[in-house]
């Protein structure tokens, strides 16, 4: 399973992806609001940074699901869905994505 096989099964299975993408978009926008009109930013770059804000994302979760799973490119999608499953991997990260704070640091 790659990344973008990750986020597809994500999204098709938790609503993680969208809850995450919702509090990103809103933090942008609200950020947006604050700057001065000839800066500020249209729809698209919002939104491209919405998904690079996700890939980010995602990316960190493979990496963490990788290693759980212990796998390497031959790994069979299977394998990766069953240690999701049997780890409640879905219910976990819609939870943490839930309590997520996106923000200013």
């Amino acid at each position: 399973m790659n990344k973008n096989e990750l986020l597809e099964y994500i999204d098709n299975n938790s609503t993680a992806i969208t809850i995450f993408k919702d509090k990103v978009r809103a933090e942008q926008e609200a950020k947006n609001k604050k700057r001065q009109p000839a800066k500020r930013w249209n729809e698209a770059k919002i939104e491209r940074t919405v998904n690079k804000y996700t890939d980010d994302f995602i990316g960190n979760v493979y990496d963490k699901l990788y290693k759980g799973v212990k796998a390497n490119r031959n790994t069979p999608r299977d394998k990766w869905i069953e240690f999701i499953e049997t780890n409640e991997i879905l219910d976990s990260l819609e939870e943490s994505v839930s309590m997520m704070e996106i923000g200013e640091d």
